[in-house]
């Protein structure tokens, strides 16, 4: 146990902390080396405590701390770090080109056809329909990033969940613009993704459930990263 947290903080905050100063003055593809280079590090490590007490994940964190940051702290550095990753995967899946092997490109591509087999995303007639809205009010909302769509195989899909009842439209709104001018693909992930900050349920379970203003704020920070 006390590997736990010398190589896992020195993992993370290789990856995270001590090389994005270097990384200003590196090439792209140099600083992305070290990033996978700690990623390895930082992933043997989180294997090494992964079944671990949760009251020895709180101690060996603040041990490595200098100063004493809480437990909240230490979540907060955790959800950091995932939203970074987040970000990262969402570039690599849905880049142009061909950046990913054809086996990668087809799972993904998959994905979001299931999701409009469950029904998850709409055509922008079903949408229009449901928000009553006009072909000129959905380009305008879209304009203004108070909606957004997906691409799936060359058709735009929108997530069914502007429908759903359970979810305030002028928050879920809200929040989409908060999300600023993040891809369609990186904006759903976000609303699907369970995030450590709203206690792992997902934005939009954290909306049902009133808590517009801490899923505004992960989504401000979601769009920086």
């Amino acid at each position: 146990m006390p590997a736990m947290p010398s190589s896992a903080h020195h993992a993370a905050h290789h990856a995270a902390a001590a090389k994005p100063r270097a990384s200003t003055k590196q090439p792209p593809a140099a600083a992305a080396q070290v990033f996978w280079q700690s990623a390895q590090q930082l992933a043997d490590a989180a294997e090494r405590v992964a079944n671990a007490p949760r009251e020895a994940l709180v101690e060996g964190g603040l041990k490595s701390r200098a100063e004493d940051v809480g437990l909240s702290g230490l979540t907060a550095e955790l959800d950091h770090l995932s939203e970074r990753i987040d970000a990262i995967r969402v570039r690599l899946a849905t880049g142009a080109g061909p950046l990913l092997p054809p086996a990668e490109r087809e799972k993904a591509g998959q994905a979001m056809q299931r999701l409009v087999d469950e029904g998850q995303l709409v055509s922008p007639a079903a949408l229009a329909e449901g928000l009553k809205f006009s072909r000129q009010a959905l380009s305008k909302a879209l304009k203004a990033h108070r909606l957004f769509y997906v691409d799936v195989q060359g058709r735009r899909l929108f997530p069914a969940f502007f429908l759903d009842p359970r979810h305030e439209r002028r928050q879920l709104e809200d929040v989409c613009r908060s999300l600023g001018e993040l891809p369609g693909a990186s904006k759903l992930q976000f609303f699907l993704t369970r995030k450590a900050s709203l206690q792992g349920a997902t934005p939009l379970e954290a909306l049902a459930n009133g808590q517009f203003a801490r899923v505004r704020t992960a989504a401000i920070g979601f769009a920086e990263r």
